[in-house]
């Protein structure tokens, strides 16, 4: 009984961790902030972890940025071959989202003072490089500086997005309206740049 009762504190203070993280940052989150929430003292979040380095690390894997990065790479080249495996690619996407909700939001938008500290900037540049390749030219300057804004306020949405769903079936909903509105903006902006009306 003992054991189980150690394995639900260390759930606890890791769920505590994640939701910390997730609001406050990294480095705006205090030891003692997570052993508040996870309604234990300081002193016993450290018998589970021995920093705050090692309780990151056990709340957002280290594999995390490239598993995220092979679901991104196979969703934007479904949508940029209009690929029939385009919903497939999108459900992988949003299922690894839904489980990984928190851990998301602090690779995304919370990861300042962590080894994930450039994530965002990289998952920006990302996109700008994947539109970009879909183009019979390079854009201009402001161009790219659009699609590094579009794609930075992408970013900056999801995160608040997974940040404020309260459940898988919110989660799922909140995405789901955001893509609607998102890729038909992005694929007029693509028509654009590439010259055209920017009516397709």
């Amino acid at each position: 009984m003992a054991q189980v009762l150690k394995q639900m504190v260390r759930e606890s203070i890791k769920q505590a961790a994640l939701k910390c993280f997730a609001h406050q940052g990294y480095r705006g989150t205090p030891m003692a902030a997570i052993a508040a929430a996870a309604g234990t003292a300081p002193a016993n979040v450290y018998r589970y972890f021995d920093s705050k380095a090692a309780l990151f690390d056990a709340v957002v894997p280290k594999d995390l940025p490239k598993r995220h990065d092979r679901l991104l790479e196979t969703r934007v080249s479904a949508l940029a071959s209009q690929s029939a495996e385009r919903s497939t690619a999108a459900a992988e996407l949003l299922d690894f989202w839904v489980d990984n909700r928190l851990a998301v939001v602090i690779l995304l938008d919370r990861a300042a003072g962590t080894p994930h500290a450039d994530y965002p900037a990289r998952f920006v540049r990302r996109l700008v490089k994947d539109a970009e390749r879909t183009l019979p030219r390079p854009p201009s300057p402001a161009h790219r500086e659009v699609l590094g804004l579009v794609f930075d306020n992408t970013r900056r949405a999801l995160a608040e997005m997974l940040r404020s769903a309260d459940d898988r079936d919110h989660t799922r909903a909140l995405i789901e309206a955001f893509w609607s509105y998102q890729l038909p903006g992005l694929a007029g902006l693509m028509a654009f740049i590439e010259g055209g009306d920017g009516q397709s």
